[in-house]
This record gives structure tokens, sequence and C-alpha cells, in this order.
């Protein structure tokens, strides 16, 4: 696990009409086993939109710290306003959508690998192990 320390490390986003996202990862995976696979700080401008990839295999939790933040993850789901001490959990592979109050915004995102899962996966691993004690 890499972990960071330092204040200088943050990645500056700039939008079109100049708000401002401060990223700076506190976490990665670096080891296969680890389940976390990042950790950020993410410091929104008064009205910056920013957006979280999703992936398939990883589930996003967000925290917001201090100020409001709407947060959408579809162009038709509906949207939902997180202030501060809102905890808020992604669907799993869905893209988050933040944009910022009019005083910015604050917030935690922990990213986790979320293995995938095959219907009938445990099913056909019994009957493998069945199968093969039943042979002489």
């Amino acid at each position: 696990m890499i972990v960071t320390t330092d204040s200088g490390a943050a990645m500056i986003v700039l939008g079109p009409n100049g708000e401002r996202v401060r990223v700076r990862s506190l976490a990665r995976r670096t080891m296969l086993a680890s389940a976390c696979e990042t950790f950020d700080h993410l410091r929104l401008s008064p009205g910056a939109h920013h957006v979280i990839p999703g992936r398939p295999d990883t589930e996003t939790v967000l925290h917001v710290l201090r100020g409001a933040a709407v947060v959408g993850q579809l162009s038709d789901a509906p949207v939902h306003l997180a202030s501060d001490g809102d905890l808020l959990l992604a669907r799993r592979g869905s893209p988050l959508h933040l944009e910022a109050g009019p005083l910015g915004a604050e917030l935690l995102c922990l990213t986790l690998a979320v293995p995938r899962r095959r219907a009938g996966s445990r099913a056909a691993r019994a009957r493998r192990r069945a199968a093969r004690r039943s042979r002489p």
C-alpha cells in the first residue's frame, strides 16, 4: 500500500469556467491481496464538477467532510444532495457525477475492489468436487 502524508502531492483539475477540484490520493493499492483501490481526498471549489469513473469490479463510498455536493450516478437516476457528515454508497460500476455547492465541498472517496461473482459458480465447484470424489 502506498500512503501519502505530503500535503503538496495533490492534483488540481481546472474546469471550463475556472472551477477547481483538488484531488490528493491518500492511499493506492499496490498489493494484489488488498481490497482498497484508492483512498482520495477531494476539495471542490464552489460550483465545480468532477466525475469519479466507475468500473464493474469496484464500489465507491463517499464521505462529505465539509460543504455540500449534488451527487448522481446515471443521467436518468435521481440526484442526491449530500452535506456535512453524509455517507454515500455508489452502485457497483457506476460513475459518480459530483457538483459542489455554493461554498464548495470537501470529501473522502474510498474505492474498493469487489470480486465478480458468476451465477452458479459455487454450485459448479461443488459438483466438480463431488465428481472427483466419486471417481475410482
